[in-house]
């Protein structure tokens, strides 16, 4: 129905799902598709492909394993519960494996209020009087941490070490694998996507467990003997039909975790007994089986294959050694011999190879217009020099940069947009509120603030004297629009400095600061505001990265709440962006949130300093403040093309359908799934 996210291993889509008994309900579907740095982590620590991806026995795993967290968190009355597996399948289309669970309406964290006062108050509880400052505001996140730190010990006590890394406090991502709801919180992810080596703990563990690196690993000895020694307490908590079914499957996860272990080389947990044979014969079933489910071989070679423990030698295992779609395309020729046929009648039959071509075409012009690297309603022909063009772009490219290569009409939007920008007062405005408003309606839909929150910032938008500065927000910006075109300047300057360590090529390093702080000297000289209005912006402007907060920065005087909203929103995406550590919802997302607490309180110590200064440069009580004037060119065209764009926003803007508003209007035969 749409896609909720991506994560590091996997895609989570929201589905309907059909059940036997005919009831329809909401789910979550898990595609494990991972990227290219997840796929090489993993293939370095145990030489093999990316296991939830293809390995039956580990997507399998992956049900049990969540089938027993969620009996045992259950029984144990931690206040929470694990979202309820529904089923396991592999899809053909993305050549991966599936696992559907039930769709939990939850939340993520939401951050600590903006506090500036943290410093000055720490210093007053130490050297004055604490009370002239307002209390500290809660933080969610400590409740949050709480909970998972019991997790983590009731999993680990159990055996589930894997488990107990994805609630595990130091992980500092897995703060987001848990939802808030009305009834408590729910664990909605419990597969890991790089193995468990950041925390010393576990490493040990893993060593202990004779599994290094560890991933997801099972104790299955230590799982046995809890359930034996606290079946009396389980039965009572469960009654003895769930705790049954928690014994076998607990069973089945023991079973299945083993299976999938043992047929991987992963040197670093069988050691010697990759030599073994039954390491090379369990090794050998996992390739056969994921080949023969990814239409590899056919019939006739699997059987020819079972018999024996070779492998290693067979010419289908080397020429899986070539990487990528080149290396299966090579083992379907030697070992699959309906595709071969299929490849010779490519080559003889041309009305056969037109729709093989179509097809091929279609389903990667899919996937752009999906990802967004084409237009919706772009279309390709065949093979031609524009499909070739666009396949090159979506692999070496990120995905802006190919919608500005390859979409005209894009382009022709940006650029317009851009010149808007600089000439036109009434789309400066527009186009900063636009950016902000849609920035104020994602913390909205995240529960992160309010309806009341909301509603009071968007009240402060809209104000008159907040024009000025989100005019120039807007053009700041706007600047990045251009990104696609200055990206490949940087880069350039950065390379031609080291190859000939001329200083002036790093100018090109610093063109956005250099734009920036053009446009605010502009303002400033040009404007009939006073300069002091310009200066925190000026000085902010020239900073690279963090330089597109100026104008936050300067409307703080007048406006703490909707700047310190702003400077948050900015420091909760270069906390996603962080790699590896980084993410929604992860600690480092809501530490660099909880940063801006010292630039609010830094803003404010220099506002109460510089308040003198400010006053005697002030404008004059009676005299009037004059609108700062913008210079038009062919007013009644630029007015023409700003209404244009105005309204591609606009619509652009209504099409932001939030996640609350899509599940309402589904039928209500699904309300009672949703309740859950």
């Amino acid at each position: 129905m749409r896609v909720l996210g991506h994560g590091r291993a996997a895609q989570a889509r929201l589905v309907q799902i059909t059940m036997h008994d005919g009831r329809c309900r909401l789910g979550v579907e898990k595609v494990f598709r991972p990227g290219m740095l997840t796929l090489f982590i993993y293939r370095v620590a145990f030489q093999a492909p990316f296991a939830y991806q293809h390995n039956a026995n580990a997507i399998l795993a992956c049900f049990y394993r969540r089938r027993v967290a969620g009996a045992i968190v259950d029984a144990t009355g931690t206040g929470t519960r694990v979202a309820e597996p529904l089923y396991v399948r592999w899809d053909a289309d993305t050549q991966a494996f599936v696992l559907g669970s039930e769709f939990v309406r939850g939340r993520g964290i939401v951050p600590q209020a903006t506090d500036a006062h943290g410093v000055r108050r720490r210093f007053a509880r130490k050297f004055g009087d604490e009370s002239k400052y307002p209390a500290k505001p809660p933080q969610e996140i400590h409740e949050l941490l709480r909970v998972m730190t019991e997790l983590e010990s009731l999993f680990r006590q159990c055996g589930l070490e894997g488990s107990g890394w994805q609630v595990c406090k130091r992980a500092m991502v897995s703060t987001a694998n848990l939802l808030r709801t009305c009834a408590g919180y729910v664990i909605v992810d419990l597969e890991s996507g790089i193995p468990a080596v950041l925390v010393p703990s576990y490493v040990l563990g893993g060593m202990r467990l004779g599994a290094l690196p560890p991933f997801d690993d099972v104790d299955g000895a230590k799982l046995r003997e809890w359930l034996d020694a606290n079946e009396g307490r389980l039965i009572d908590s469960l009654c003895r039909k769930r705790y049954e079914l928690l014994r076998g499957d607990a069973e089945r996860l023991i079973e299945h975790s083993q299976a999938w272990k043992q047929g991987e080389l992963a040197v670093g947990r069988n050691k010697w007994r990759v030599f073994g044979a039954t390491c090379r014969e369990q090794f050998k079933a996992r390739c056969l089986d994921s080949w023969r489910r990814r239409d590899i071989i056919d019939e006739q070679s699997h059987a020819a294959m079972q018999p024996g423990r070779r492998i290693f030698s067979r010419m289908t295992f080397l020429l899986g050694m070539v990487p990528s779609a080149p290396g299966r395309l090579l083992q379907r020729l030697w070992a699959n011999r309906p595709y071969r046929d299929k490849a010779a009648r490519f080559l003889r039959d041309a009305e056969f190879r037109r729709s093989q071509i179509q097809g091929f075409v279609a389903k990667h012009t899919k996937r752009w217009r999906d990802a967004g690297r084409i237009a919706r309603q772009r279309n390709f022909t065949g093979l031609g020099i524009s499909f070739v063009m666009n396949a090159i772009l979506a692999t070496i490219t990120p995905a802006g940069v190919h919608r500005w290569l390859s979409d005209p009409v894009h382009r022709h939007n940006v650029l317009t947009r851009m010149m808007l920008i600089c000439v036109s007062a009434r789309f400066q405005s527009e186009y900063g509120r636009y950016l902000i408003r849609s920035c104020i309606r994602q913390w909205e839909d995240a529960g992160r603030l309010t309806t009341r929150e909301a509603m009071q910032l968007r009240r402060q938008l809209d104000s008159n004297d907040m024009d000025e500065y989100v005019r120039c927000f807007g053009m700041h910006m706007g600047l990045k629009l251009l990104l696609p075109l200055l990206a490949p300047l940087k880069i350039g300057g950065g390379a031609a400095f080291i190859a000939s360590g001329n200083l002036w090529f790093l100018f090109l390093l610093f063109l956005m600061p250099a734009c920036r702080t053009a446009i605010t000297l502009w303002r400033m000289l040009g404007g009939k505001r006073h300069a002091a209005d310009y200066i925190d912006a000026l000085l902010v402007g020239m900073l690279p990265t963090v330089g597109t907060l100026a104008y936050p920065v300067q409307m703080y005087s007048k406006h703490p709440e909707l700047s310190a909203f702003l400077l948050r929103d900015s420091a909760a995406r270069l906390g996603r962006w962080m790699p590896i550590y980084g993410g929604k919802d992860s600690r480092v997302e809501i530490a660099a949130i909880k940063l801006v607490n010292f630039v609010a309180e830094a803003l404010e110590v220099g506002l109460a300093s510089t308040a003198p200064m400010r006053r005697r440069f002030a404008r004059p009580a009676d005299e009037p403040e004059a609108a700062p004037q913008t210079i038009e060119f062919s007013t009644g065209r630029w007015h023409r093309i700003a209404d244009e764009q105005l309204r591609l926003i606009a619509e652009s803007e209504a099409a932001s359908q939030t996640l609350g508003e899509f599940v309402a209007e589904i039928s209500d035969s699904d309300r009672p799934a949703r309740a859950a």
